[in-house]
């Protein structure tokens, strides 16, 4: 079929933009926002991560260089974005804004094709000053901390303006709210509107993939991907969610011991679930059954799915896909003349599943609405399409939608083995019946008869292990995140949706935002280097006077805290309380590190602390090389560690390489030149050393980037400011 996606031109042509994004960064879900649809990049089912540009990356700064593999981090999306089609004219126009490839699964450009950018715009609604550490007066808690707005246009004839939010709140911190905005600027009707959010989601770099290579569980189990059937994407009907899990969260055994220690990073291969779920939709705007020109060819396209308005049911379509999202293949899934992609629930074997399986409460409410697939696994739960259709557009007419991207520790929490929700099956055939199944965790194993060798999902894990920094209990799995954007959203008082069902138009068209607690804000903070190379945190007492009417108690104190990545483990270096006039002079608050290593890169944070133990975000999260001021004159130039043996664990982390690697030219002046030689003379790298720094780091890359062999090496550094030059040696082994 044709697939008419060609720029539609309006006035907002003179005044676009090209290509753009923000960031996300206020909570611990980090997300790129583009003004093209986009979420988190171009999509790709493999690939890598592009460095300050996250894809639904939890928890934050996950980036790491470890045993000379680059780990691009803790990112859940694959890419995603908004997908739309409407008539108008006799002709169908399709704009595919994000979560699109060519027929190999390969990224596309989308500018000038699916979307025209016209802006996006960051705006911060800090309660602190995070230049200054004082307090905001302009603090609006009625309203998120942080707000993105993002707006294109379609060659479908629609403008869409994306307002996205986020909040440091602990327990509220990882999901992004999204209010949508598609308005007809033609002067045309449009009818059979088809909007879709695209999305893709593989928990974890540890988990899914990163292009196949050494992170995968395959790998890490030493089975071939073909054989793995790790990943199951689910659909939680009470919360309107769909979303993506790991099978069981089975160790990274490399490093298991180091990573489940207490504070630890997250000790399990791919502990998390991703996905999204829809918050609002506006019913009013959904076309009438004599008001669209769907063909219906089946009683699977139309049984049941009629309200009392006369109205198709929502969703209309649920669609699971693998990675190949090339646009002849997604427009089929929006063409009125096509028979719709997913069926709906509604056949006596249906009712039964609902009666036997799951909830018979809950039939009349999902009775036409449409069904998806529930046995996908490994091969095919990456992408999926959330569509409702079909919507009547007038010129200037809008259609509102909410929706949030959650992200959880594990599916389930402790004990919601007793909830089910549709998918967790993996193969088809005989196990194809059971459609609804128990919500795993990494609290408990579950055992399935019907699946076969691997009978099982979930983990005992967190038995034995403690949760990982990011996660604030009670908040640990998706679905806790879930209630929480909707408690966020409609102001509702929170429930847990496991035996209600949300309902998104009964939902306000606009978010709430003013319900929530509200906790005293960590304050901004300063890190120095001293002389002795001991690192000095500073700080304000500002936030001590903050006040709002949904604080929970008074303020308490403050908690110092490192780590030698942000990933952790995190370590509490003191509890300082207000006015403790041992950390506390001259109007601000200092305090040494007293485990500072010259040359290494810690992480550091303050958290404020109240008298019922809520605590503040880590919003002023830091991470510092750890300095002494440069030398006044260049004089004896030395190597740490001398000899360097790759196994002499080496801490810390620092994003130029591996800190195995690395070594440290020590006594610098600030403008220097370093020249490393081997035994027999041979230049192997030259280092300019341009910084206000007593040291300068080298992973052992040669000129050619190779890494040096095992010897003995030589180095002459020339000072730039009087030519005065040192020599030295050092011994690499590996």
């Amino acid at each position: 079929m044709a697939v008419c996606t060609v720029l539609l031109l309006t006035a907002a042509d003179t005044a676009a933009q090209q290509r753009d994004w923000q960031v996300h960064s206020r909570g611990l879900l980090h997300q790129s926002i583009f003004n093209t649809g986009e979420l988190g990049r171009p999509f790709s089912a493999g690939g890598t991560i592009t460095e300050g540009r996250p894809s639904l990356e939890w928890p934050p700064y996950s980036r790491m260089i470890l045993d000379r593999r680059n780990y691009h981090g803790q990112h859940n999306s694959f890419g995603g974005g908004v997908w739309l089609a409407g008539t108008r004219g006799g002709q169908r126009y399709y704009a595919l804004s994000g979560a699109v490839s060519n027929s190999n699964g390969d990224a596309v450009p989308v500018v000038g094709v699916h979307s025209n950018p016209i802006r996006v715009e960051r705006y911060e609604n800090f309660p602190v000053d995070p230049a200054t550490g004082e307090l905001n007066p302009g603090y609006d808690a009625d309203e998120a901390e942080e707000i993105i707005i993002s707006e294109w246009d379609t060659p479908v004839g629609i403008r869409v303006l994306r307002t996205s939010r986020a909040w440091s709140y602990p327990g509220y911190d990882s999901f992004i709210i999204y209010e949508y905005e598609f308005t007809n600027v033609t002067d045309e009707v449009l009818t059979d509107v088809f909007i879709t959010f695209a999305g893709s989601y593989g928990p974890s770099s540890f988990g899914y993939q990163r292009n196949h290579g050494e992170w995968t569980e395959a790998a890490l189990r030493g089975q071939a991907p073909a054989g793995v059937g790790d990943q199951f994407a689910r659909f939680d009907l009470r919360r309107w969610m769909s979303y993506n899990h790991d099978r069981e969260g089975q160790p990274e055994v490399e490093r298991f011991a180091e990573w489940a220690q207490e504070g630890n990073r997250g000790a399990l291969n791919s502990p998390q679930a991703a996905g999204m779920m829809v918050l609002y939709y506006d019913h009013d705007k959904l076309a009438t059954r004599d008001e669209t020109s769907q063909v219906w060819l089946l009683p699977a396209d139309t049984t049941g799915m009629w309200d009392e308005t006369g109205r198709p049911k929502q969703p209309f379509m649920l669609r699971y896909e693998n990675g190949n999202l090339y646009d002849e293949k997604v427009a089929v899934w929006m063409d009125p003349a096509v028979r719709r992609k997913t069926s709906i629930w509604y056949s006596p074997e249906d009712s039964t599943r609902f009666n036997e399986q799951f909830d018979p409460d809950l039939w009349s409410y999902w009775k036409g609405r449409t069904s998806t697939s529930s046995n996908l696994s490994w091969w095919q739960p990456v992408a999926r399409g959330y569509g409702f259709y079909p919507f009547i557009l007038e010129p200037g007419e809008t259609v509102r939608f909410a929706l949030a991207e959650v992200v959880g520790y594990g599916p389930g929490g402790e004990g919601d083995h007793i909830y089910k929700d549709l998918g967790g099956t993996v193969r088809a055939g005989a196990d194809a019946g059971f459609l609804f199944n128990p919500v795993p965790s990494w609290y408990n194993r579950i055992e399935y008869p019907h699946l076969g060798p691997t009978s099982y999902i979930g983990s005992d894990y967190l038995q034995d292990n403690p949760l990982p920094w990011y996660v604030t209990e009670p908040v640990v799995s998706i679905r806790d995140v879930a209630d929480r954007a909707i408690e966020m959203y409609t102001g509702w008082e929170l429930a847990k949706y496991d035996t209600l069902q949300y309902d998104p138009p009964s939902a306000p068209s606009s978010g709430v935002y003013s319900t929530v607690p509200v906790p005293f804000p960590a304050p901004a903070i300063r890190i120095e280097d001293t002389r002795a190379a001991a690192n000095r945190i500073m700080w304000g007492p500002q936030v001590e006077s903050f006040n709002h009417p949904r604080l929970r108690a008074s303020f308490s104190h403050y908690e110092v805290r490192r780590a030698p990545h942000p990933l952790g483990p995190w370590t509490t270096l003191a509890e300082v309380q207000p006015g403790d006039p041992f950390y506390f002079d001259g109007g601000q608050y200092e305090l040494l590190d007293p485990e500072s290593n010259l040359g290494e890169n810690v992480a550091y944070a303050v958290v404020s602390v109240d008298s019922d133990g809520n605590r503040s975000g880590m919003t002023n999260l830091t991470i510092h090389e750890t300095q002494a001021p440069p030398a006044e004159t260049l004089d004896r130039v030395y190597v740490v560690p001398n000899p360097l043996v790759v196994s002499s664990g080496l801490s810390g982390s620092d994003a130029g390489g591996d800190v195995a690697d690395r070594i440290q030219f020590m006594g610098l002046t600030s403008r220097a030149t370093i020249r490393i030689f081997t035994y027999t003379g041979q230049l192997v790298q030259t280092i300019e050393h341009e910084r206000e720094s007593y040291g300068n780091p080298w992973y052992q890359l040669s000129i050619n980037n190779q890494l040096v062999a095992s010897g003995v090496y030589f180095f002459v550094v020339e000072d730039h400011a009087t030519g005065a030059r040192t020599t030295g040696k050092f011994v690499v082994i590996h």
